[in-house]
């Protein structure tokens, strides 16, 4: 048990003494044997405690008084981004319509009134884009657009150019209705001199600019560039391309496309929000899977509703399809990119292939038109005596 150092020194000390009163002084004397003196007087005392021992305790779920101002952040934070999201998706789903012609669904917050004031500010902007290069009207190549446009506007009832009459008030453009037919039933009448809501105006530019292989039109105003005639070849092919941009016009896709814009931004704020995402890759993201399918989509529509407007005027509707198979042809030759989710239009094949499945529906427009009867026969004609003459 103890040392026997310890012992012969403790010996002396339990027969000294007696009972219980031995002890202290036998805890001392082995104090002091066993420790040295300096570590007993630099040794700190021991304070006893009559409370319990506190054990560490795990909380699954911690009050509302101890959570970390964070999390309160987090919190509050999530709470503004669902009251905005369900504002925006209100707002989403009351601005929702469908286009006339097709039936599409779209989301559209620009009113007739407001495209008014756009249709002006892009003729000006227009201008003075193309100052110096604009064709006068009595230009032969303009003269020849001319011819086209008026006739695919009017066989529609969609207008005239504002360079063949003379140019109206804004109130009597006003009065103007559109006529109760497939192109123009359900939209709204006499709230605007803008071709898209009941307007009857339209401006026509002719840029001579052969680098420039395209035509465009927006808010009632058309643009052709002196490069897309080659492809074009004939009034058939022009036509083509004019019925689609017109019917981007009747359509109203710029308004559509401005009004998508905000949703665009809208999703990306969304991602860069709550997933943390940088703005570049939710830019990219919005771009590719929003914006340029919503693009294309466009297109079709446009040259669905092109194809009607051209058929309407008494044009071949078949040139519409070789129009496009010269322009594959010539994008494949300066090497336009074959990877359609990359583009803003479809790609050469299906959209060749699109076009073919509405040339029978134009047959039948056209068969049924008064305007047309014997034109089919007279171009038919014209067809087989050409190459002889060639």
């Amino acid at each position: 048990m103890f040392p026997t150092r310890i012992w012969t020194t403790t010996g002396t000390i339990l027969r000294k003494s007696r009972g219980t009163q031995g002890l202290p002084v036998l805890a001392r004397n082995y104090l002091r044997a066993r420790l040295p003196t300096h570590s007993l007087r630099s040794a700190p005392l021991r304070q006893l405690s009559t409370s319990s021992p506190r054990h560490a305790q795990y909380t699954r779920f911690p009050s509302e008084q101890h959570r970390h101002p964070s999390v309160e952040v987090i919190d509050n934070r999530m709470k503004i981004v669902i009251a905005l999201a369900a504002v925006a998706g209100t707002y989403y789903v009351v601005h929702l319509e469908q286009v006339p012609e097709t039936g599409r669904w779209r989301f559209m917050d620009i009113s007739p009134k407001y495209e008014t004031k756009l249709a002006q500010a892009a003729y000006d902007e227009l201008l003075t884009e193309f100052r110096g290069k604009i064709l006068p009207s009595n230009h032969p190549i303009t003269q020849h657009v001319q011819r086209v446009v008026n006739r695919v506007l009017e066989s529609s009832d969609l207008g005239h150019l504002r360079s063949s009459e003379p140019r109206r008030s804004l109130v009597e453009a006003l009065d103007d209705f559109w006529s109760e037919d497939s192109f123009t039933s359900g939209r709204p009448s006499g709230e605007s001199s803008t071709p898209e809501s009941g307007g009857k105006e339209w401006n026509l530019l002719v840029v001579n600019d052969p680098s420039v292989v395209n035509a465009m039109a927006t808010f009632g105003n058309i643009v052709v560039f002196t490069g897309i005639l080659p492809i074009c070849k004939d009034e058939q092919g022009l036509a083509a391309v004019l019925g689609h941009e017109i019917a981007h016009v009747v359509a109203r896709h710029a308004s559509e496309r401005y009004s998508s814009s905000k949703v665009f931004l809208a999703v990306a704020v969304l991602l860069q929000t709550v997933f943390g995402f940088d703005f570049g890759i939710t830019n990219l993201i919005s771009t590719l899977l929003l914006e340029l399918p919503n693009s294309r989509t466009q297109e079709y529509e446009a040259d669905t509703i092109g194809m009607q407007l051209t058929a309407r005027a008494c044009f071949d509707p078949q040139a519409a399809v070789e129009m496009h198979a010269r322009l594959a042809q010539y994008e494949k030759a300066h090497g336009a990119t074959s990877l359609e989710f990359l583009r803003t239009h479809p790609g050469a094949e299906r959209r060749i292939k699109h076009l073919e499945e509405l040339v029978p529906g134009a047959y039948s427009t056209q068969a049924s038109s008064p305007q047309c009867a014997g034109i089919q026969d007279y171009v038919n004609r014209f067809r087989e005596v050409a190459p002889r003459w060639s």
